[in-house]
Parts: C-alpha cells; sequence; structure tokens
C-alpha cells in the first residue's frame, strides 16, 4: 500500500479523479481516500495545514496501517527566482535516494531536486522568500512534510518528498492566508475572503492570478504523481 498525503482538498484533486473503486471516510474537510491510481493501491491522506495538523493526522493513520511507502506531495511556495509556477520539487532533504532515483528518469514534467523547508506560517512576501532562502539553502518551502517525514522515519517507512510550486518567489501572497484559511478548524474561511476583497478592490486581480498558479500547480502535480507511481518500487 503506498500512502499519498496532501495538506488539502485542493492540492490533491487532480489526483483523486483518477481513483478507481474510491471509497471515503473521516470529515469532508479532510477525508481519506482509498483506492486504486495507476495499477497501485493507494490511499490519500489530507493531513491539514500545517505541522501540527500533520503530526496528529499521519499518527493516527500510522496506528492502524504500514504503508510501504510514503508520498508527501502537495503546494509550496518557490524560494529560488528560477523556479516558476507549475514546477515539481523533489525535495532531495526529505526524500530517500531510491525514490528519487526511481523518479529521475520521469520526462513528462520532470522534477527538479532540491532542499525544501518546513515553516509554522505561510511566508507571504516576496522579501520573506528571499531571505528564508537565503538563510537555508531551500528552493521551496511548505508546512507539513518536516512532521510527515519524522513519522515515517521513526518507522521505517521510505518517503518522497513533492512539491507543486504554486507561487514564484518573486510574488507576495495577495491575501493573507489567515483571512481565508482557519487553522484551528482547518477549513476555508470564504465569507472572509469575499470581504476582504470587497474591502480591498485592488487584490481581485492578484488574487485571481494567484487561484490560476494554484489551478496549474495542482495539473502539474497529477500529471507528475500519475507518471511516477508505476516506477516508484515497494519494499
Amino acid at each position: 500500500m503506498i500512502v499519498l498525503s496532501f495538506a488539502l482538498p485542493e492540492e490533491s484533486k487532480g489526483v483523486v479523479r483518477h481513483i478507481a473503486g474510491a471509497t471515503r471516510s473521516g470529515p469532508a474537510t479532510l477525508p481519506v481516500i482509498v483506492g486504486t491510481l495507476a495499477g497501485r493501491q493507494v490511499v490519500v491522506i489530507h493531513t491539514g495545514m500545517g505541522m501540527d495538523s500533520a503530526a496528529g493526522r499521519v499518527e493516527s493513520l500510522l496506528d492502524g496501517h504500514t504503508p510501504s511507502l510514503w508520498i508527501a506531495a502537495g503546494f509550496g511556495g518557490a524560494l529560488s527566482p528560477d523556479l516558476k509556477i507549475g514546477d515539481i520539487v523533489a525535495a532531495g532533504n526529505f526524500s530517500d535516494p531510491g525514490l528519487l532515483a526511481a523518479i529521475a528518469d520521469i520526462t513528462v514534467f520532470p522534477a527538479r531536486t532540491g532542499s525544501l523547508v518546513t515553516v509554522k506560517e505561510v511566508i507571504e512576501t516576496a522579501q520573506a522568500k528571499k531571505d528564508l532562502g537565503r538563510h537555508t539553502g531551500a528552493i521551496v518551502v511548505d508546512m507539513e512534510t518536516a512532521a510527515v517525514h519524522r513519522l515515517c522515519t521513526a518507522r521505517g517507512i521510505p518517503m518522497l518528498a513533492l512539491r507543486a510550486v504554486s507561487d514564484t518567489a518573486c510574488q507576495d501572497v495577495p491575501v493573507p492566508a489567515a483571512v481565508w484559511f482557519d487553522t484551528q478548524r482547518q477549513r476555508p474561511r470564504p465569507l472572509a475572503l469575499v470581504l476582504y476583497l470587497a474591502t480591498h478592490p485592488g487584490r481581485i486581480g492578484p488574487f485571481a492570478r494567484f487561484v490560476r498558479g494554484v489551478k496549474l500547480a495542482g495539473a502539474s502535480l497529477a500529471t507528475f504523481l500519475l507518471a511516477a507511481l508505476p516506477a516508484l518500487p515497494e519494499k
């Protein structure tokens, strides 16, 4: 069994639509989905946003299952200026070398291998991304991978960490994350988002472009994962 983890359903939906015989359980906001994908038995888990939520959800799954491998996937913010929206980054510092080697020859949507850093809060400005990249040497940032990796390592589960770039290094996040997402309840805040945009009309255009970037990242991630799954060895 292969586990694919994503923070939120927005990140996984391009993959989930290809799962055959899918069954769902758990809350609607963070469902667990079981089925067959690219000929492999998979479990898709949504961890929620942030390391604390990810650790709790992953630990709960591992208490009842022993996956053959784990793919920690989702969106990430670029810290390197040469990464474009939709690019795939394989996190070398959080991935099993054998799994990295297995995806090296995928040409349909080749991944770039580099370092990833996991942080506790959304990095919302281009300047903050520049500072973080310079300080850590990472080329992409997320909020869950380190927590997932720690638990997989403790259980001896090989892990592959993949991030699709949803916003570039020179791009500010147009709406503060706290406005559009409730991390305590792990659910979007659509009314708060609408009210924010109504009172900040200059952010509507940048937010629309951000949403298009998120959709492109999701499509890229799905394309890559569908190509990668048949190539991955299971112990």
